[in-house]
């Protein structure tokens, strides 16, 4: 394999989140590769630009908006055929102007739970997994504040809205982690909120 062909492409990926949760794709367009396949916006970084610096002026020439408010939000590395790319999503939630195809290719909002489009580009899979998650993760503390205190703190922050906590207490004896575990868990059920378990447990 040459050396361009392995060199690693830095591309700059905007995941743009409307009000609604709605993100935005558009379709690739006749001779590239992967012709008619589903994608987040985005393009190669050129010399001497930031993540931030590419995505702007993509978005400008591909969409016709102007970012306000992006952060970055993941980096996944990706192999295809034709090249091995350096994602770097960024999640846009706020920008001026109506989105639209200026370079003639289909854009679609779809909300991460009702995605219809396919065929979708193969390193934009995982990433509709990833929006599915709730924005924000409650991490425990359990050895910190002790098991008492907070749960009660957990259950004000369930009741406030969180849907995602991640149950993390690698020092805690295997007798202890149990009855904390099961008080935690119940109150996720309660909340319909998401549980990862971080230490090793028999019913997780």
């Amino acid at each position: 394999m040459s050396a361009a062909r392995s060199a690693v492409v830095e591309v700059a990926v905007g995941v743009l989140v409307r009000a609604d949760g709605a993100v935005l794709f558009g379709q690739r367009l006749a001779g590239k590769p992967y012709a008619g396949w589903w994608e987040f916006p985005g393009g190669k970084l050129e010399p001497g630009e930031s993540v931030e610096q590419a995505l702007a002026r993509e978005l400008r020439e591909e969409l016709g908006i102007e970012v306000r408010e992006s952060r970055p939000w993941a980096v996944r590395e990706y192999r295809y055929p034709h090249a091995h790319v350096r994602l770097h999503f960024q999640r846009i939630v706020s920008w001026e102007g109506e989105p639209r195809g200026r370079e003639g290719q289909s854009l679609a909002w779809r909300h991460p739970s009702a995605i219809d489009l396919a065929p979708l580009l193969p390193a934009a899979i995982p990433v509709i997994g990833w929006l599915r998650l709730p924005d924000r993760i409650g991490i425990s503390c359990a050895l910190e504040l002790g098991d008492e205190r907070f749960v009660e703190r957990l259950e004000r922050a369930l009741a406030r809205g969180l849907r995602l906590v991640q149950l993390r207490e690698p020092g805690m004896q295997p007798a202890r982690f149990d009855r904390l575990f099961r008080s935690v868990h119940a109150l996720c059920v309660r909340h319909r909120a998401r549980l990862l378990v971080n230490s090793r447990h028999p019913a997780s």
